[in-house]
C-alpha cells in the first residue's frame, strides 16, 4: 500500500521524469535505469518506482521486467488508435460540457492559448494543450470519462513530441483552437463539435506525416 506522503512524491518525480522525456533529454527507446535516475533526480528507489509505474499507465513509459522500464516508442496502431478513442470521447466530452460553459471556463482556455503563443518547451505546450482542452470539457462533470480521455491526451504527447508537432505547428493549432473557443463562446454546439473532430483529425495528420527526430510512422 502507498503511503499518501509515497504517492506526493511519486507524482512528484512522474511530473519530472515527463518533462525530461517529452523535451527530449530522454530519447524513445532509451533505458530509464533506476539505479542512475535516482541518483540524477536525488530521490529514493520506492518513489521513483510508483513513478514510472503512473508513467508507464499513461503511456510514456514501457516496463521490462520487474525492475526495468525505458521510454516508449509508439508505433503507427498505437498513435492511430489514441486518435481513434479520442475522436470519439472528446466530442462527447465536449457536448455534454456545452449547457454548463460558463465565463470562467472561457476565461481559463483563453489564457491557456495567451500562455502557448510564445512558448516553446514541448512538456509546457502539452500541459497548455491540456487545460486548453479541460476548461471546455470539464463542466461536463463527467469524471470517468474526463480521466479517460485525459489518458489519452497524455499518451498523446509523446507522440506528438517525437512527430515535432506540438512544436512545429503552433500558429496552426492556436488558429484552431481559437475558432473552437469562439464557437463554444457563441453557444453553437454543432459547429464547436465539427471544429473540434477537424482539429483532432489535423493533429493527427500531422503527427502520421512529419519526418522528426524519430518518426511516429516510421517505427511512434
Amino acid at each position: 500500500m502507498v503511503s499518501d506522503t509515497n504517492k506526493t512524491q511519486a507524482e512528484s518525480i512522474a511530473d519530472k521524469i515527463r518533462t525530461l522525456i517529452l523535451n527530449g533529454t530522454f530519447q524513445p527507446g532509451q533505458p530509464l535505469r533506476q539505479e542512475a535516475l535516482s541518483e540524477h533526480l536525488n530521490v529514493s528507489r520506492t518513489p521513483l518506482r510508483h513513478a514510472l509505474q503512473s508513467l508507464a499507465e499513461n503511456g510514456l513509459v514501457e516496463t521490462t521486467g520487474f525492475k526495468g522500464a525505458r521510454v516508449a516508442k509508439p508505433d503507427p496502431g498505437m498513435v492511430d488508435d489514441l486518435f481513434a478513442m479520442r475522436m470519439l470521447l472528446e466530442p462527447l466530452a465536449l457536448k455534454s460540457a456545452f449547457q454548463h460553459h460558463t465565463k470562467l471556463d472561457f476565461a481559463a482556455a483563453e489564457m491557456a492559448l495567451d500562455a502557448a503563443e510564445n512558448e516553446q518547451q514541448p512538456s509546457r505546450l502539452s500541459d497548455l494543450n491540456w487545460t486548453f482542452h479541460d476548461a471546455l470539457y470539464r463542466p461536463s462533470n463527467r469524471h470517468t470519462l474526463l480521466r479517460t480521455i485525459e489518458h489519452l491526451n497524455r499518451a498523446s504527447a509523446l507522440a506528438e513530441v517525437i512527430a515535432s508537432s506540438i512544436v512545429a505547428r503552433p500558429e496552426k493549432s492556436a488558429a484552431e483552437h481559437r475558432q473552437l473557443l469562439e464557437a463554444c463562446k457563441k453557444g453553437d454546439e454543432t459547429g464547436a463539435i465539427a471544429l473540434l473532430g477537424t482539429h483532432l483529425q489535423s493533429a493527427h495528420h500531422d503527427i502520421r506525416n512529419r519526418n522528426p527526430r524519430e518518426c511516429p510512422s516510421s517505427t511512434e
